[in-house]
């Protein structure tokens, strides 16, 4: 089909948001598997990393990452035959192993919610898979061939680390061929060449060039299919080459329409830029973002969640409200004093747990004098006669009277990130607010 250059720049502009998850996503893959056996970060295919310890400041790796949990984190390739997901009893103990599709949709999420303390044997079967499941193993269905599990194992602080050792080393992935057998993952896997392990993946995913990108939406289209919904955005796609299997080449346009789908490119760029601040509803200077792990044909929103908060969880285990601003709408620094004030009604309603967690301006733990990086429900505070809670943030000690509730902030900017642990339906359905930051007077 001839397309006109504006035609060409409009659907290189939709294709570019389209498919930005599975491109960003595989690349993030590649480098956190860029290794021959499990080690510090990373893992192959189909094998599990166990962080055994929080994070701390020096740890500048992953933005935002939580002080509640110690996460277990696999990247899959479902493509020859599914993974069996073993999880022992686990008690009273929270836990959530989330899976995550190539489209950044959360399709699965077997943990306390889903499944409750009895744990299984769980089958991840990918698009590609017709057969039968053994006795005893439950079939979770996964529309995509490459995925990801976001495991999160309840840690209450550093004395509880070897508890919850024992119960990631029972954490078991296994392949349905070996399933009944006494299978380990093999020593040494070959490691794939020309990935870039130190690059950010946003500036990897901005670089790479109109042929690249779209050559390898094409090749991932094969076993990571679009759903029913988006016939309509695949067939406008195909008017640009951009199918399945399909070998794009830039050379096969005139100059005029290369030029016009680099223009497109830039333009999805941008509108992934901008869409950041409309990520959220802000409520209180907190941007809350309750529809997250189903995005349906929202493909600029999904696109932003994928670049800015890749694996966010579905609301119903977790809602994570982020604050930059104060009451007065000026940036969070250390150089002010501040206070979060909860009444007894606006303490965070929730079924499991849920904390408060201080970064700096790019998301990372700042070091501090008492080595307090999040305050929540399973720390002391000190309750107001009316049950209500104050947090003071602030660079310096409030005082010895009021350091059970202190959250030491850095000198700059900083961002607050309040999680929310199996959030009640008023927090889904948005009638509970969290309380604004207010400068201490």
């Amino acid at each position: 089909m001839n397309l006109t250059p504006a035609e060409a720049r409009a659907i290189a502009q939709d294709a570019y948001v389209f498919g930005l998850p599975p491109v960003y996503i595989t690349l993030n893959q590649d480098m956190m598997t860029n290794v021959p056996k499990p080690e510090g970060a990373q893992a192959p295919f189909n094998q599990f990393v166990h962080f055994r310890e929080f994070p701390d400041p020096s740890y500048r790796i992953v933005v935002a990452w939580n002080v509640d949990t110690l996460y277990s984190i696999g990247n899959l390739d479902l493509t020859a035959e599914p993974l069996v997901l073993s999880i022992p009893e686990m008690g009273d103990r929270w836990w959530l192993m989330q899976i995550l599709n190539a489209w950044n949709d959360v399709p699965a999420a077997p943990g306390t919610r889903t499944v409750g303390s009895k744990g299984g044997h769980f089958a991840l079967c990918g698009p590609n898979f017709k057969g039968k499941l053994p006795e005893g193993v439950k079939e979770l269905r996964v529309d995509t061939s490459l995925c990801s599990l976001g495991g999160r194992t309840y840690t209450a602080d550093k004395a509880d680390y070897e508890a919850v050792h024992k119960i990631q080393d029972r954490y078991k992935l296994t392949p349905l061929s070996k399933w009944g057998t006494e299978y380990t993952p093999p020593a040494t896997v070959p490691v794939k060449s020309g990935v870039d392990t130190k690059t950010p993946i946003t500036a990897q995913v901005f670089k790479m060039s109109a042929e690249q990108y779209f050559g390898r939406l094409c090749e991932l289209l094969v076993n990571n299919p679009a759903r029913e919904a988006d016939a309509p955005m695949m067939t406008k796609l195909a008017k640009l080459g951009i199918k399945p299997g399909a070998k794009f080449k830039m050379d096969a346009f005139d100059v005029d329409t290369r030029k016009a789908i680099e223009e497109g490119v830039a333009a999805g760029q941008k509108s992934v830029l901008d869409e950041e601040s409309k990520m959220g509803k802000i409520v209180n200077g907190w941007a809350i973002t309750p529809e997250t792990g189903r995005y349906g044909t929202k493909y600029l929103y999904r696109a932003a969640q994928t670049y800015f908060a890749v694996g966010a969880n579905l609301p119903e285990d977790a809602v994570y409200p982020n604050c930059t601003r104060d009451s007065d709408g000026k940036m969070l620094t250390g150089d002010n004093k501040y206070v979060l004030h909860f009444t007894k009604e606006q303490i965070p309603p929730v079924l499991n747990f849920w904390s408060l967690t201080m970064y700096d301006k790019d998301g990372y733990l700042i070091d501090n004098p008492i080595k307090r990086h999040a305050v929540g429900d399973r720390g002391k505070f000190t309750f107001g006669a009316d049950r209500s809670l104050t947090v003071y943030l602030q660079s310096e000690s409030p005082g010895k009277d009021k350091e059970e509730n202190w959250l030491p902030c850095p000198k700059g900017q900083f961002k607050l990130i309040l999680r929310l642990y199996g959030p009640k339906k008023e927090v889904t359905d948005g009638n509970w607010q969290p309380p604004a930051v207010t400068r201490a007077r």
